[in-house]
C-alpha cells in the first residue's frame, strides 16, 4: 500500500509551485484558510510551509499576521541574473568530466543547471541553485519582456555540440546581458496580478 505524501510536503510543494510560477503577485496576501482549503489540509502544515518559504524569501511575514507574497525589486533581479552568470562562467572554467549530457536538455535552465552540476564546486553550486530558485519566479515575465529564449538555447547547445566553451561562455554572458538590461521591466511584469488568480 503506497502512503500518500505528508502534509507539510504537500503544502511546500504546492506553495513553492504557485509562487514560482507567479500566481502571486509581489504582495499578495497568501491566506492560510484559502489555502487549507484548496489543498483540503488543515491549517498547520500551510502555516509550515509558509514559514518554510519565508526563510527561502519567497513570501513574507506580515506584522498583523499571515504572509505575503515577497515583493520584487529591480536590483535585486538584476543581481540575481549577475550572480547567476558569475556561478555557470566559474562553472565553465571548473569543468571536471564529459562535455556530453547524458540527457536531452530542453531549456536553458536545463543547461544551466546541467553547466553547473559538472563545475565540481558544491559551494558554488548551492549558492547557484539558490539564486536560480528565485529566478524560477521571473520565468514567465522574463519570456514577456525579453522574448522566448529557443534561439539563444539552441546556440549554446550547439556550441557545446562543438566543444566550442569560450562561445559558450560568450553566448551565456549575453544572455544574462539582455536580461540584466531588461530587469527593471522584468520585474515590474512579474509583479502584476496574474490575468488568471486561480
Amino acid at each position: 500500500m503506497v502512503r500518500d505524501r505528508d502534509p507539510f510536503s504537500t503544502a511546500l510543494e504546492d506553495l513553492r509551485g504557485r509562487l514560482t510560477s507567479g500566481v502571486y503577485a509581489g504582495g499578495a496576501p497568501v491566506v492560510i484558510l484559502d489555502e487549507a482549503r484548496r489543498l483540503k489540509l488543515s491549517t498547520t502544515p500551510i502555516r509550515e510551509a509558509l514559514a518554510w518559504l519565508s526563510g527561502a524569501g519567497l513570501v513574507e511575514h506580515v506584522p498583523a499576521g499571515g504572509y505575503r507574497a515577497s515583493r520584487i525589486e529591480a536590483g535585486v533581479v538584476r543581481d540575481r541574473y549577475r550572480f547567476r552568470n558569475d556561478c555557470l562562467q566559474l562553472s565553465l572554467q571548473r569543468f571536471v568530466g564529459q562535455w556530453t549530457p547524458q540527457a536531452a536538455l530542453s531549456c536553458p535552465e536545463e543547461l544551466f543547471d546541467w553547466i553547473v552540476g559538472r563545475g565540481g564546486d558544491l559551494a558554488l553550486a548551492e549558492a547557484y541553485h539558490r539564486v536560480a530558485f528565485h529566478l524560477m519566479r521571473l520565468r514567465m515575465a522574463e519570456r514577456q519582456v525579453v522574448g522566448e529564449p529557443a534561439r539563444a538555447f539552441s546556440a549554446m547547445t550547439q556550441s557545446l555540440a562543438e566543444d566550442r566553451i569560450d562561445l559558450l561562455g560568450d553566448l551565456i554572458r549575453g544572455y544574462h546581458h539582455d536580461r540584466i538590461a531588461a530587469s527593471i521591466a522584468i520585474a515590474f511584469e512579474a509583479d502584476q496580478p496574474p490575468l488568471d488568480p486561480s
